[in-house]
């Protein structure tokens, strides 16, 4: 039987014209299992390489790190026997490959009070074991971490590592033949203001990584475009540096998505303070934010984008925090194209997400699912499953993006999907970089597809500064039901 709460959301979803359309209604997975409080980040990839999404899950108030193994839509927690259930503060996590082996690495950021300086696991081959060589290769640093990621900025091949730091200048770590080295100085990314998220893609267009840099305590954020041979900080010219705020206000959670579906990436940011939306036209950034209905000042942690009704549009689920009270609401805003609506589900209302939101299609049925990290000490970390209808479900494509060799090593690599046969564009999905809660995945975008039976898929690569276009076309989406299509460049 319903409760009250859903039949006010089908109230809601009437007046506004949505009658008959799916109702944004999640199930909670195994919550006896995804019940331990103090959950920060979160992130997804498939680690030992078996076909699905597991997931990894950081904590802090003395709870050992979980990663979740993903057997069949069944989940366990394998952190101790694998090697990464650190009980200290868990601030950061992403997955990589920074060896290029084949095998998800996992980087792991704590801290000043933490015991042991920020860690880089090694995966000793499909998960059985990862063994710590951060100090090995030169990573094992100390701080206030925040968010960090694994990309190729210089567009050399292999994987280098960004971290984020809320009480020292940024790094960027350079990978050597496997060895790194902080190169951030040299190339003017060494941000000495108080960041918290970052998120990094083309936006200008030249082939190369750009970095937008969201920052706390009322420091201005930054935009550094990559020339190269140094980054230029163009945050003020561009409309987006949200300069001269008050000390109480900052960015927090930057995603960079397409959620006008014209090809180009718009950037939202989760803020303490006004929330952000910034518009790309054709290179001219507008924020949006309070017109499209996204504007409000909710205290936001982090923001993820994710296609949950399976209509073609990217909606837009914002968590957020504010200290000592627990029900902080977050919010799930559904695209209607010309704005978004707020819009209510009893389960995700229940313990509100407050730090880590990640969308992921885990039980491989072609909706997004989505994880929710509550920071708070008596919250939760729980995992939702996406009630849609199987039918809408099925319409969708998820498109996992390789290298030549098929290693995870092109993030920030850009997929557009158009109809068969012509150049009516459906979508354009961005490969992490980094998001939710200072994490960043390695897992398939997705696309939800309502009236398309054949389409083209088009990945963008950034490699040795260009832009390469790599085509698959006259895609059968019903062939890919149930796994990921996979292109390789």
């Amino acid at each position: 039987m319903r409760s009250i709460l859903s039949v006010v959301v089908v109230v809601v979803l009437a007046r506004l014209g949505l009658q008959g359309e799916p109702d944004p209604w999640f199930e909670p997975v195994q919550p006896e299992l995804f019940g331990a409080p103090g959950a920060q980040p979160n992130a997804w990839a498939d680690y030992d390489n078996d076909g699905d999404l597991d997931l990894f899950v950081g904590f802090r108030g003395g709870i050992a790190s979980r990663l979740y193994r993903n057997d069949g839509g069944v989940f366990v927690d394998v952190a101790g026997s694998v090697g990464v259930a650190d009980t200290f503060e868990v601030r950061a996590s992403a997955w990589g490959d920074f060896d290029a082996d084949g095998h998800l690495d996992l980087y792991v950021g704590f801290t000043p009070a933490s015991p042991v300086p920020n860690k880089l696991y090694r995966n000793l081959g499909n998960g059985s074991r990862f063994a710590d060589v951060a100090a090995a290769l030169g990573v094992a640093d100390r701080g206030t971490t925040r968010q960090p990621a694994f990309l190729d900025y210089d567009g050399d091949g292999d994987v280098d590592l960004f971290v984020a730091w809320r009480d020292k200048p940024n790094s960027l770590y350079r990978n050597d033949g496997g060895r790194f080295a902080d190169v951030a100085p040299m190339l003017g990314l060494a941000d000495p203001r108080k960041t918290v998220g970052v998120v990094w893609y083309d936006a200008d267009e030249d082939g190369d990584l750009d970095c937008f840099v969201a920052n706390q305590d009322g420091d201005a954020n930054g935009f550094f475009r990559n020339d190269g041979r140094r980054f230029v900080d163009i945050a003020d010219s561009l409309g987006v540096s949200a300069r001269g705020r008050p000390a109480d206000q900052g960015g927090v959670g930057p995603s960079a998505a397409d959620f006008d579906n014209d090809g180009d990436f718009d950037l939202f940011v989760a803020n303490y303070g006004p929330d952000a939306l910034y518009r790309n036209d054709g290179g001219r950034w507008v924020d949006v934010a309070r017109p499209m209905g996204v504007g409000e000042d909710y205290h936001s942690t982090s923001a993820a984008w994710g296609d949950y009704d399976g209509d073609g549009r990217l909606d837009l689920l914002v968590v957020s925090y504010l200290a000592n009270q627990r029900d902080t609401p977050d919010h799930l805003f559904r695209n209607l194209g010309d704005r978004f609506v707020p819009v209510v589900s009893a389960a995700l209302a229940r313990d509100n997400g407050s730090h880590g939101v990640a969308w992921a299609d885990f039980d491989a049925d072609g909706d997004l699912d989505v994880a929710l990290a509550n920071n708070h000490a008596r919250g939760t970390h729980y995992l939702f499953r996406n009630r849609l209808s199987p039918d809408r479900g099925r319409r969708s494509l998820q498109v996992m993006v390789e290298d030549r060799l098929g290693k995870a090593t092109r993030a920030g690599s850009e997929v557009r999907v158009y109809r068969a046969g012509t150049r009516l564009l459906l979508g354009t999905r961005l490969v992490d970089t980094g998001g939710g809660y200072d994490s960043q995945g390695v897992t398939p975008v997705h696309f939800g597809l309502p009236g398309a039976d054949r389409v083209d898929v088009e990945v963008t690569f950034l490699t040795g500064g260009r832009r390469r276009v790599e085509r698959v076309a006259g895609v059968v989406v019903a062939d890919v039901r149930g796994r990921w299509l996979k292109v390789r460049g």
